[in-house]
């Protein structure tokens, strides 16, 4: 094996490993949202049953965060919070009543929800999604 092939296989194997730990380290860091629930799916249709998803969530840490639904092409569709200051373990709720920040209903579909925390510098996407169903009203 030559020299320079000799370095580029050290180079790569000591960025597995930086990366590795870079990793390890990210899993052991403490939760920055922690108690979080979203409802999985509703179908705002006035019908007064499940016409608004709720999303619940607490920080671990007084920060400001901003809370966006997202569609499935990571679009934001609804800004629920923009830099709204939060304490620790205090319960945040916010609703979403299927419309676009335009005021215009939603398609059908599924939704992600994203919470930005602009203190920490950090993003999360919560795991569960929303569907937003288009089920006509019960008569």
């Amino acid at each position: 094996m030559t020299r320079p092939a000799q370095i580029l296989v050290l180079a790569l194997i000591g960025a597995t490993l930086a990366a590795l730990a870079i990793d390890q380290h990210l899993k052991q860091a403490p939760a920055v949202v922690r108690r979080v629930w979203v409802m999985r799916s509703f179908s705002p249709n006035g019908d007064s049953a499940r016409d608004r998803a709720l999303i619940r969530f607490m920080v671990t840490r007084r920060d400001v965060v901003a809370v966006t639904i997202r569609d499935s092409g990571g679009h934001v569709v609804r800004h629920l919070a923009a830099d709204r200051a939060v304490r620790p373990s205090r319960k945040l709720r916010f609703y979403w009543d299927g419309r676009t920040d335009a005021g215009r209903l939603a398609p059908p579909g599924t939704y992600r929800v994203r919470v930005t925390l602009r203190r920490r510098h950090r993003t999360v996407d919560l795991l569960r999604e929303i569907r937003l169903s288009a089920r006509p009203a019960r008569t």
